[in-house]
């Protein structure tokens, strides 16, 4: 099967969508975004022996990542993910076979968030990628930026943290129905998904937002999978919970009177879901402080803030 062919076993597999008038098929698709809203794009990459090991995992579980990691920009954003693009780099060594697994992680994926999958393109590489530019909508006043936080408001997370090389890199769930909770509900200041590692990413926030951050180290949520990887250290296990990265919870900042307002609503809304208030937005140079039982504490030991593909 050549490349043209393999685009038309693709068309078969993509059901037609009334939000795409013009799909596959065409040197561009067209997209019919919903009256009052933007536009919100986004767009990653994962890159074998980067982001993941051809070995180690199967093509569906890295289908899947390729369009998960899109989402999760959208969540962060409030956004709900419409339409996405994607470009595949196809080395020698990626049979026909392969591909088609591939394809059947993403396109499930994309099916249990009704996105629709409207073009791409192949490349031949020497080693597998895939680039996934992703299309979303959200209403102007919705749209969660990290330039927005203000001292007195608090931090949140979702989820726990660290030790994601286990297996939460592949297997997360994007927090989309989450994100647009929290922009529907009570708006929050400042948002971002944690892809890079807790301090690293919030640190993004305070440079945006021009304020600093002081964190509770007794309330940081470590995962399993840190505590696990780190055979019980627990400092470990806390300092892999605030920089391993590629957890892609949410991270977002509130002012304390809508932090009263979840109050109970997000047990119910999201049962499976912890949230975990970690901190507060202060005045001052963009830094992270550090308390430990309320009191000031010293940064933990990090050997590295989170990653860098530089």
């Amino acid at each position: 099967m050549d490349e043209f062919s393999f685009i038309e076993y693709l068309k078969k597999k993509i059901p037609a969508d009334p939000r795409v008038p013009v799909g596959i098929g065409d040197d561009a698709a067209v997209l019919r975004p919903a009256s009052g809203y933007q536009i919100v794009v986004s767009t990653d990459v994962i890159v074998e022996s980067v982001d993941f090991r051809i070995k180690n995992l199967s093509p569906e579980k890295i289908g899947r990542k390729a369009l998960a990691i899109n989402l999760s920009d959208m969540a962060s954003m409030g956004a709900k993910p419409v339409a996405f693009v994607i470009t595949i780099g196809k080395p020698k060594h990626i049979s026909e076979t392969w591909l088609k697994h591939f394809y059947r992680g993403l396109l499930a994926l994309a099916k249990e968030y009704d996105v629709a999958c409207v073009g791409g393109d192949f490349s031949s590489s020497k080693e597998f990628f895939a680039s996934v530019t992703i299309f979303g909508e959200a209403l102007p006043h919705q749209i969660a930026k990290r330039s927005r936080a203000r001292p007195g408001d608090w931090i949140a997370v979702t989820g726990a943290l660290g030790g994601s090389i286990l297996s939460h890199h592949h297997d997360f769930t994007p927090r989309i129905r989450e994100g647009l909770f929290l922009v529907k509900y009570i708006t929050p200041t400042a948002m971002i998904d944690i892809s890079d590692g807790l301090v690293q990413d919030l640190s993004h926030v305070l440079k945006a937002s021009k304020a600093g951050a002081v964190l509770d180290l007794d309330k940081i949520p470590v995962s399993r999978n840190a505590i696990k990887i780190n055979r019980g250290n627990k400092e470990k296990a806390l300092a892999g919970a605030l920089s391993d990265g590629e957890d892609f919870e949410l991270l977002f900042t509130v002012s304390s009177r809508k932090k009263g307002m979840l109050g109970n609503s997000w047990t119910k809304q999201f049962p499976k879901v912890p949230l975990t208030w970690i901190g507060e937005i202060v005045k001052g140079p963009s830094r992270i402080t550090w308390r430990q039982s309320g009191k000031t504490a010293m940064a933990p030991e990090l050997s590295k803030k989170g990653f860098s593909h530089f």
